[in-house]
């Protein structure tokens, strides 16, 4: 899994560093690196996410995300055509935070994973 999350990681960092020369761009820039940051501690730190600073971070972020994919998602009825994405970027923003979500949403599993810092060593049963 390590290697999803870090590929996952540099995908949205990709998307941050495409929007430098958007007007907005700084805007999306962190939309964008709130998920490479999910991503890169789920890569490199996942033990992060199991402490509870960590699991109300991690769901600040995907809440935050999920409003973000209600207001942006794109009106047109036929957003999902190719031709759509070049000529209108309401539906570029949409796809992208929705993008930016499910990304995140991939780290939510380990807000549940027992830490191995968590589990008790059993002692050795001697004969």
């Amino acid at each position: 899994m390590t290697i999803i999350y870090a590929v996952l990681m540099l995908v949205m960092l990709g998307f941050a560093g495409l929007q430098y020369n958007d007007d907005d761009g700084i805007y999306w820039a962190i939309i964008y690196l709130v998920p490479a940051i999910a991503l890169a501690i789920a890569a490199f730190a996942p033990h992060r996410f199991s402490s509870l600073i960590g699991r109300i971070l991690l769901f600040l972020a995907v809440i935050i995300l999920a409003s973000g994919v209600y207001v942006y998602w794109p009106a047109q009825a036929d957003f999902w055509n190719t031709a759509q994405w070049w000529d209108a970027e309401s539906v570029r923003e949409g796809l992208g935070v929705a993008i930016a979500y499910l990304f995140t949403c991939t780290t939510i599993p380990l807000a549940f994973r027992r830490s191995a810092r968590r589990v008790k060593k059993q002692k050795p049963i001697e004969d």
